[in-house]
């Protein structure tokens, strides 16, 4: 009883590393080491399905054969040979293509001319059903257009049948009972395997659902992500403008209010004067006079005329002499406002003929208030529209909110980023406009191109290292609005060009550089605006090329 066991169990071992055998060298037909695992899978799904139907046609063959129907015995026997012959072709020389046709082919065949052979669609037990499966196999294979052309055969198959039938043998040596055996066994095998299939389709479709929603989600996240990204890089970029903008801010604002607080006294001297100017009694030609030397005063104040520093100092000192013989009060204030105005003593000369010495102190002293007064005033109106230039560049720059594509001026943009850069622009650095006049307005998010000009201009700075040229070049080509902004610094290393709009990609020290900043321009420019960004370096010059188009996205790829 023991010896019984334990060869029983050894056949048993045996039997099954012989099936792991034959199982793993038909895992390995038509395999490459380069096929993916799908690839793989469906490659083992055809072999081992080929295998499966070549054991039932040679089963449903010998049945054929057994109730005298030779003929229609040797087809499924030759479909086999058939079969195994193509499996070969595929086991020696990897042709997996051709073992699929050979296959697709034989199963659309086959049930065919089975049915022709016992007599039509009734007394063949609608074999044909099974030439269904040739489509249905290329279908799971993902060959959805091959699909269709395959069961149009069948269908054709299915239409040649009928036309064929009358001319076909009304009986068969298979009893009544085997045909309705078979009938049942067609119908339900083959409505078997095509419900398995959907079944297989179905939870593929969930599970591509699933992916997508997977999909969208990893999408959204990104796309949050890149937004935070572009909203840090945006704010990184303002907090390294703004002390900057602090000092910008800074000197007209003291300006303004160092001259508002002597404002104040020079408006009581004024009050004063023009009170004692009054008192004088002046005839109707010495007003004129008057008159005319005030509006001569407020022209030049308008003008700037470059007056040499030592000029100035020796006509300040000749006026002060002649003033101080003609008993004038405040001589040295007054000397130096009229020869910054590039007054002389010969002007003065003028007023001494028509007044005499006591009116002559009040009228000039008179004159001297009005000056100081509107000096006073025009550096007061220009600290604050300095101060309202910079808040509206500001604003512009720093407007976040994205909005709907509106048409923009280029020139504007450009000019708004270099008054906030002004402070770093100071150091040793020209800049050089060189706009095209009349240049087309384009369809832009305003705010996203000024972060652009900021990324690209802060990077020229860092480049001359505070000796060297700036020069935006700006015209248009077609449809194409095309900005060029180039630097005459050390240029951009050959074996980094082609990783300076990566992302995290910086050559600054740390602490100074993201890495974000061309990375973030790049999709701006790219992705949001569908134009195109490109950089040429070498030691001396580098240009970064934009091209906008005037449409968003509606131009002829140029």
């Amino acid at each position: 009883m023991k010896v019984y066991v334990k060869r029983s169990t050894g056949g048993y071992i045996k039997s099954f590393k012989l099936w792991q055998g034959i199982v793993s060298v038909i895992s390995t037909i038509g395999v490459n080491p380069e096929d993916d695992e799908e690839t793989r899978f469906q490659k083992l799904i055809w072999v081992r399905t080929s295998l499966l139907i070549n054991v039932a046609a040679v089963l449903w063959g010998f049945i054929y054969i057994a109730f005298g129907e030779v003929r229609a015995g040797l087809i499924p026997l030759f479909y086999t040979l058939v079969s195994l012959g193509s499996l070969l072709v595929l086991r020696l020389s990897n042709h997996f293509k051709f073992f699929q046709f050979t296959q697709i082919f034989s199963i659309l065949l086959l049930p065919f001319f089975l049915m022709i052979n016992l007599g039509g669609f009734i007394r063949g037990s609608v074999v044909i059903l099974w030439s269904l499966l040739a489509p249905i196999g290329v279908l799971l294979s993902g060959q959805l257009r091959q699909a269709l052309y395959w069961f149009l055969a069948f269908i054709g198959l299915v239409i040649l049948s009928g036309f064929v039938q009358p001319y076909l043998r009304e009986t068969n040596n298979l009893p009544e009972e085997v045909v309705t055996l078979f009938f049942i066994i067609n119908i339900n095998t083959v409505s078997f395997i095509t419900f398995v299939v959907l079944k297989y389709f179905v939870r593929q479709k969930n599970k591509v659902i699933e992916l997508m929603h997977k999909n969208r989600e990893l999408e959204v996240n990104q796309l949050q992500q890149k937004v935070l990204l572009k909203k840090s890089e945006k704010l990184a970029t303002l907090g390294r403008l703004s002390a900057g903008i602090a000092h910008e801010l800074n000197n007209p604002a003291a300006a303004g209010l160092r001259g508002s607080r002597q404002l104040q006294n020079a408006l009581i001297q004024l009050e004063e004067n023009l009170y004692k100017l009054g008192q004088i009694n002046l005839t109707g030609e010495q007003y004129n006079i008057f008159n005319d030397f005030k509006n001569e005063i407020l022209e030049r104040a308008k003008k700037e005329t470059y007056i040499n520093p030592l000029d100035i100092s020796d006509r300040e000192q000749d006026i002060e002499s002649y003033l101080e013989n003609h008993d004038a009060g405040d001589v040295m204030n007054i000397s130096s406002i009229l020869a910054k105005l590039d007054f002389t003593t010969k002007d003065l000369s003028v007023l001494d003929k028509n007044f005499s010495s006591d009116k002559f102190s009040v009228v000039i002293s008179s004159l001297a208030a009005l000056s100081l007064t509107n000096n006073l005033l025009e550096e007061i109106e220009q600290g604050t529209a300095r101060i309202t230039e910079i808040v509206k560049s500001l604003k512009s720059y720093s407007y976040q909110e994205k909005g709907p594509l509106q048409k923009i001026d280029i020139h504007q943009g450009l000019n708004d980023t270099l008054v906030m850069m002004r402070n770093q622009l100071k150091k040793g650095i020209t800049v050089e406009r060189n706009y095209e006049e009349n240049l087309p307005q384009i369809e832009a998010y305003s705010s996203e191109l000024n972060q652009v000009w900021t990324n690209i201009i802060d990077n020229a700075i860092t480049a001359i290292d505070g000796n060297g040229k700036i020069i935006i070049k700006t015209f248009h080509k077609g449809e194409w609005v095309i900005v060029q902004i180039s630097d005459t610094g050390k240029g951009i290393p050959e074996d980094n060009l082609d990783k300076i709009f990566n992302p995290f990609f910086t050559t600054k020290p740390p602490g100074e550089g993201t890495g974000l900043g061309l990375n973030i321009s790049y999709n701006i420019i790219v992705q949001n605006h569908k134009g195109k960004m490109k950089v040429i370096s070498k030691p001396g010059e580098t240009c970064f090329e934009i091209r906008l188009p005037v449409m968003n996205g509606k131009v002829d790829k140029q």
